[in-house]
C-alpha cells in the first residue's frame, strides 16, 4: 500500500539531510508557503516541485512518489512483465525468444501491444512484448544488410518505444529511460530518417519526469532542427506535432509559461494541416484531439486551474479518443478543479478517469497526491474512501 504521501516523504528526507523548511526551499528555487502545504498534506505535491526537491535531497523522484507501487489484484499480471521485460532489455540479443520467431508474428504481437496500451489495458497485452522484443533482435542478428533488416529495426524501435512508456507508466523509471537508450539505438539502424526524431521525443520524456527540463528543452529542439532537413511529409509533421506537446509540457514545468503556450499553437497548426491526411506518428500518439488535451495540461501544471478549466469546457472528447489519452485528461482537469477549489467536481472528474482509464488512474502519482488532499478535509466521505482503498492509497 502507497502509506505515505510525497509531503510525508519530503518532510522525512529533509530531516534526514538535516535541512530547515525554509533552507530546502531556497535551495530548491521553490515557494515555502507551498512546500509546508505541501507537507502538511493541504496542497499536492507538483512534478514539478517534486523534481525540485528530490534534486536537492539527493533522491529521486520515484523515491518520493513511491513508486513502484506495490503490485495490487488488478496489477499483478503487470507488474509480472517487468522482470521478464527488464531481462530481455538487458540481454539484448543474446537471448533467445520462447514466443514468435517471425517477422510477421512478431509485429502481429507488437500490433496487440499497441492496442492494450492505447486503451491502457496494460494487464492484458503486455505480457508479449518481452518476446517481441527477443524474437526482434534474433532476427536482426540473421540479417547482414538490407531493407528487411531496416525493418526490422524500426520494429524493434516501436518495441522499445512501447517498453519505456510500459515501464514509466508503473514507475520503473530505471527501466523506462534505458528502453529509451534502446529506442535510440534502433531507431539509428530503421533506415528511416523519422525514427531518430520520434526516439528524441521519447528520451524527452524521461529527462521531463526527471526533471531536466533544460536538457530536455534541448533534446526537442535537436530533434526539431532536425527534422527541418527533411522533406515535409504528413508522417513528419506528425512527429513535429508531437515535439511541440513534449515541448509545452517541458516549458511549463520549467514555468516558461510564453513558450509553452507557443508550442501548444504550433501543435495546433500541424494538427490542421494533417487533419485529412493518413500519417505515421511512430508511436508519438499525436493527434488533433491531444493537442486539446496538453491545451489544458499546461496549464495545470503552472497552477493555474482557472484557465485549464476554461478552455476544458470548450473540449468534448470523442469517442475515437484513446482512453489512455482521455485518461490523463481526466486527471488534469481534476487537478484544475482541485487548484480551483471545488473538490467535489475534483473527485467526480477522477472518477471518470477511472471509468476510461482504470490501471492508468490507479498507478497515476498525481492521483495518489489528489486523494490524500482531498482525504485530508473530507475525512469519512465513503465514496473517497473506497476509491482510496481500490488505488490501494491510505488516507
Amino acid at each position: 500500500m502507497d502509506d505515505m504521501g510525497v509531503g510525508a516523504r519530503i518532510s522525512r528526507a529533509r530531516r534526514l539531510t538535516r535541512l530547515t523548511q525554509v533552507q530546502l526551499a531556497q535551495k530548491a528555487n521553490v515557494s515555502l508557503s507551498l512546500l509546508r502545504k505541501v507537507e502538511q498534506g493541504d496542497r499536492p505535491a507538483t512534478p514539478a516541485l517534486t523534481a525540485a526537491v528530490a534534486r536537492v535531497l539527493g533522491v529521486s523522484v520515484g523515491d518520493l512518489n513511491g513508486q513502484p507501487y506495490e503490485p495490487e489484484p488488478g496489477d499483478t499480471a503487470a507488474h509480472a512483465t517487468i522482470p521478464e521485460l527488464r531481462r530481455a532489455i538487458v540481454a539484448f540479443d543474446d537471448e533467445p525468444p520462447t514466443g514468435p520467431t517471425t517477422f510477421d508474428d512478431l509485429t502481429a504481437a507488437l500490433d496487440r501491444v499497441r492496442e492494450g496500451m492505447r486503451r491502457a489495458r496494460y494487464n492484458d497485452m503486455t505480457a508479449e512484448l518481452p518476446d517481441v522484443i527477443r524474437g526482434l533482435h534474433q532476427l536482426s542478428d540473421a540479417e547482414a544488410s538490407g531493407r528487411y533488416l531496416e525493418e526490422i529495426h524500426s520494429s524493434l524501435a516501436y518495441a522499445y518505444s512501447k517498453a519505456m512508456l510500459f515501464a514509466y507508466q508503473y514507475g520503473y523509471l530505471d527501466l523506462a529511460g534505458l528502453a529509451a537508450e534502446r529506442c535510440g539505438w534502433a531507431a539509428s539502424r530503421s533506415g528511416d530518417p523519422i525514427w531518430p526524431i520520434a526516439a528524441e521525443y521519447n528520451r524527452a520524456l524521461i529527462l521531463l519526469y526527471s526533471g531536466a527540463y533544460v536538457g530536455g528543452l534541448r533534446t526537442i529542439d535537436r530533434a526539431y532542427a532536425t527534422s527541418e532537413q527533411l522533406p515535409t511529409t504528413p508522417d513528419l509533421l506528425a512527429v513535429r506535432g508531437a515535439l511541440h506537446l513534449r515541448g509545452s509540457i517541458l516549458s511549463a514545468r520549467a514555468l516558461d509559461g510564453d513558450t509553452a503556450e507557443s508550442h501548444i499553437e504550433e501543435a495546433r497548426r500541424v494538427a490542421n494541416a494533417i487533419r485529412e491526411s493518413r500519417y505515421s506518428n511512430y508511436g508519438t500518439g499525436f493527434r488533433p484531439s491531444n493537442v486539446d488535451i496538453h491545451s489544458v495540461a499546461v496549464p495545470v501544471e503552472l497552477s493555474d486551474g482557472t484557465t485549464a478549466l476554461s478552455r476544458a469546457e470548450h473540449i468534448r472528447l470523442a469517442g475515437s479518443v484513446a482512453p489512455s489519452r482521455a485518461g490523463h485528461y481526466y486527471i488534469d482537469v481534476s487537478r484544475a478543479w482541485l487548484l480551483h477549489g471545488n473538490k467535489d467536481r475534483a473527485f467526480q472528474t477522477l472518477e471518470q478517469a477511472r471509468q476510461v482509464a482504470p490501471e492508468l488512474t490507479r498507478n497515476h502519482p498525481q492521483v495518489h497526491e489528489t486523494l490524500r488532499v482531498l482525504a485530508h478535509s473530507r475525512r469519512g466521505t465513503d465514496k473517497l474512501a473506497h476509491f482510496a482503498k481500490w488505488a490501494d492509497v491510505k488516507i
